[in-house]
């Protein structure tokens, strides 16, 4: 099967390169040949006039490689600004600054808008949103010329902006999240989020002038504790604590059949996520939250995870938090880390379902090492993409992390509300034998 088709388009005004430009509605109504012929200024499909202001370029067939890299690697790790590194063909000059002959002249500059999609049969799906942040020109001797874009998420503009000071209400971890961005200072767009409301109540706190955005809202993000990202379309998303609670609907495996081939995976079981004595300190709190397991300090020696001024309400639910987190990682598991899918060798319909995947969504992982002994299978959550296109090939490598993040428990039965599940058991492992996992 061949790649899904790609599309990069860069936001560029040459307005200022001249006109003459199209007008909208400019004179009499163009509903006759003789008035189209009279205003040709007017009508959308000329060839004379041009559009002024910033418009999506199409340079698609410039584009050597891309490479997208979003999300984060490790499970306890915060979350990463988005980055994309497009290799264009440089032949004629086009991405030069400098040269006044170039289509794009003279807005070959940082901060224009950037967006890469992928289009599988008439289909278009966003990959990558951001502004462009760096340039680089490299011109060879030989006649041979390239030029590179790097592009940024919006993470890369919350971590230039600083907060006034101000002091926050008691409120929800979304609503923080949301007043965060209402703010004057910052003004992101309502139409680029995508907000849980969050199970966690955070205190009313005292925000100091001069503090980073991106550093304060990932604090928020801690104290759920939830995922905070920038989706492929540059919107805010943020997901509470029991984003997790599902199961995958996407099969991979190595078994064949209906389920979608991975070309590599890798697996871990160490102590590279092995914490059995966490502390959670809390702004206005009374004392540092403890929580701690004697069987697995006895076994492993002690290792500890520390979170120091987090916005939990109260003492109680901070406590309540530390001995999640114990109970989580005070034991070595099997995990899937990374597991990479070449979409050449796929059907469109396989392509469709791996290019729709989003950070936090939920895949079944299946696994049978070297077709030895019984078969492994796991829901896992997506916390990193990365994809590298190149021509005849375009690979997508996920990074994984277990699904027992989720803080929720279906308590055998006895609750089945999902809502009064979280208010119940705010900070609770997945009971295995509901969920499959």
């Amino acid at each position: 099967m061949a790649t899904p088709s790609l599309l990069v388009q860069i936001g560029f005004d040459t307005s200022s390169q001249g006109g003459p430009f199209f007008l909208w509605g400019s004179g009499t109504a163009t509903t006759t040949q003789a008035a189209k012929d009279a205003n040709p200024q007017s009508i959308f499909d000329n060839t004379e006039y041009r559009f002024g202001g910033t418009l999506d370029y199409d340079v698609t067939d410039r584009v050597r490689s891309v490479s997208i890299t979003r999300g984060r690697s490790r499970e306890l790790d915060r979350y990463q600004t988005g980055v994309a590194n497009i290799t264009f063909n440089n032949q004629d000059r086009a991405f030069d600054p400098f040269y006044e002959a170039s289509p794009y002249y003279p807005d070959i500059k940082p901060r224009r808008n950037l967006k890469i999609s992928t289009i599988i049969a008439a289909s278009t799906a966003v990959q990558f949103t951001g502004i462009i942040e760096d340039w680089g020109l490299d011109y060879n001797i030989s006649g041979e010329s390239t030029a590179g874009a790097v592009a940024a998420d919006g993470f890369i503009t919350f971590g230039g902006q600083q907060l006034s000071a101000h002091t926050a209400t008691s409120q929800t971890s979304g609503a923080r999240i949301a007043a965060i961005l209402n703010r004057t200072e910052v003004d992101w767009p309502t139409t680029l989020r995508n907000i849980d409301t969050g199970a966690a109540t955070l205190l009313a706190d005292v925000v100091d002038a001069g503090t980073e955005v991106l550093g304060y809202l990932q604090l928020v993000e801690a104290s759920e504790p939830g995922q905070l990202f920038m989706s492929k379309a540059n919107a805010v998303t943020f997901k509470n604590r029991n984003a997790g609670a599902t199961i995958g609907t996407v099969t991979f495996s190595d078994a064949g059949g209906t389920t979608i081939p991975y070309t590599d995976i890798t697996v871990s079981y160490g102590t590279e996520l092995l914490y059995n004595r966490v502390s959670i300190a809390r702004l206005g709190g009374t004392a540092i939250q403890t929580a701690a397991s004697t069987a697995s300090q006895n076994e492993y020696g002690i290792t500890s995870l520390d979170y120091n001024g987090l916005l939990i309400d109260l003492d109680p639910n901070a406590l309540a938090l530390a001995q999640y987190l114990v109970a989580k990682y005070d034991e070595p598991d099997l995990r899937f880390d990374t597991m990479g899918v070449e979409l050449a060798g796929l059907g469109t319909a396989d392509q469709t379902k791996v290019l729709a995947l989003e950070i936090a969504d939920i895949i079944l992982l299946e696994y049978q090492p070297n077709r030895i002994g019984a078969r492994i299978s796991k829901n896992v959550q997506i916390i990193g993409i990365r994809n590298d296109i190149r021509p005849m090939s375009h690979k997508v490598t996920f990074s994984l992390a277990s699904t027992d993040t989720a803080a929720m428990v279906w308590a055998g039965g006895t609750v089945t509300s999902g809502t009064a599940v979280a208010a119940q058991y705010p900070f609770s492992i997945i009971e295995t034998s509901t969920f499959g996992l």
